[in-house]
């Protein structure tokens, strides 16, 4: 899924706005870790997916950079 460009800044707003786009949701890590992750959400069971897709660290107040995405062999 190359919805987000590697190590390219994001805002908070740029991240929620892609993920609504794309039917995936943030998962907030900012006070324990640092980061945000993106996982899929899963409309029939009413929950994540399970499975990070995407992190995000906070590089600012309100900046992040992709980090790390799942690559799917």
């Amino acid at each position: 899924m190359k919805i987000f460009i590697k190590n390219k800044n994001y805002s908070l707003s740029e991240i929620i706005d892609i993920c609504d786009k794309h039917g995936l949701t943030t998962v907030d890590c900012l006070k324990d870790e640092n980061m945000i992750s993106v996982e899929e959400w899963d409309d029939k069971e009413k929950c994540l997916g399970g499975e990070c897709l995407f992190e995000f660290m906070r590089i600012k107040e309100d900046l992040f950079k992709l980090t790390w995405l799942e690559t799917k062999k």
